[in-house]
């Protein structure tokens, strides 16, 4: 669904209030809007229409870009399906903007007062979104990792719904590898080319640092993905070697006594045809030929 909303909190403001229209210092949540409203936002607040259309696109790539005195910070953030979104602020001289398809989850604590939120100073709204954010990200990723990790200690129970889970965490991994690296990109180009306070500065810094570290895990994880990928098909490879083994094994063993039936069953004089224990010899050929092979299959070690 649709969505404008405007919010508000100033310093001294007790918490953040939400308005019926535009005040300077406030900030402008818009949510899934449609052509008309991206065009009625840019026309109101004199955005690039191309930049918003951008920030509505999910495959955009965390970014910093510059448009008539507005900064438009691209970032990715963890959607409600736990797929990445694109997640765009905007920071004018009057206001602040944010723009998504949806709700994002890293949101909703802000809205609920949960998070001290102070609109009318932007570049520190614009630090705890990040860092809200952030916090998000960490969390899938620590949800993955344990998954992944409690998998890893079961290996040999694994099953194919095992192994198909596993894939979509390391699809999700791979692409959370590409997030943390943009974004910790973007973050040092925040620090050159936003005028930042000493201690807005020192918070983008560690930042890049937790970024850096989200991004070491996910690449371990994935690591760890491969490996329990491989063991897996060296398991499922050794289980059909050794079914074909088997299945081999018994149909020598059949075709044994198959061919010494037929042999007396073929209708042709054959040795000893009228002789009275001729079938309790046939069966004692089949029994010591079979005992031969299984003699000969356990001492080369084949089951």
């Amino acid at each position: 669904m649709a969505m404008i909303t405007y919010y508000k909190r100033t310093v001294l403001g007790k918490s953040l209030g939400k308005l019926d229209g535009f005040e300077v210092g406030s900030w402008i949540n818009v949510v899934n809007p449609n052509k008309e409203e991206l065009k009625e936002i840019k026309e109101k607040y004199a955005l690039d229409e191309e930049l918003l259309e951008e920030g509505l696109d999910e495959n955009e790539l965390p970014r910093i870009d510059f448009y008539e005195n507005k900064t438009y910070i691209f970032f990715k953030a963890i959607a409600t399906n736990n797929t990445l979104a694109t997640f765009l602020v905007i920071i004018g001289d009057k206001f602040i903007v944010t723009l998504s398809k949806e709700e994002l989850p890293f949101i909703k604590p802000i809205l609920d007062g949960k998070i001290k939120l102070v609109t009318t100073q932007k570049v520190k709204m614009l630090i705890t979104l990040l860092y809200e954010n952030n916090e998000q990200m960490e969390k899938e990723v620590a949800k993955i990792v344990k998954t992944v990790q409690k998998k890893k200690n079961t290996t040999k129970k694994l099953m194919e719904s095992d192994m198909e889970q596993l894939l979509i965490y390391e699809d999700e991994l791979n692409n959370l590898v590409s997030a943390y690296y943009y974004t910790s990109l973007l973050y040092s180009k925040m620090i050159k080319r936003i005028k930042l306070f000493d201690e807005d500065k020192e918070e983008l810094e560690d930042l890049i640092i937790e970024s850096n570290q989200g991004l070491n895990l996910c690449r371990t994880s994935m690591k760890t993905i491969a490996h329990i990928r491989n063991y897996y098909s060296i398991i499922l490879s050794n289980r059909l070697n050794r079914t074909i083994k088997i299945l081999t094994i018994f149909t020598i063993l059949i075709a044994i006594p198959a061919a010494v039936s037929s042999i007396y069953g073929m209708n042709v004089p054959l040795p000893l045809q009228n002789h009275s224990w001729t079938f309790l010899y046939v069966v004692g050929l089949m029994i010591a030929i079979i005992s031969f092979f299984v003699y000969y299959f356990k001492k080369k070690e084949v089951f």
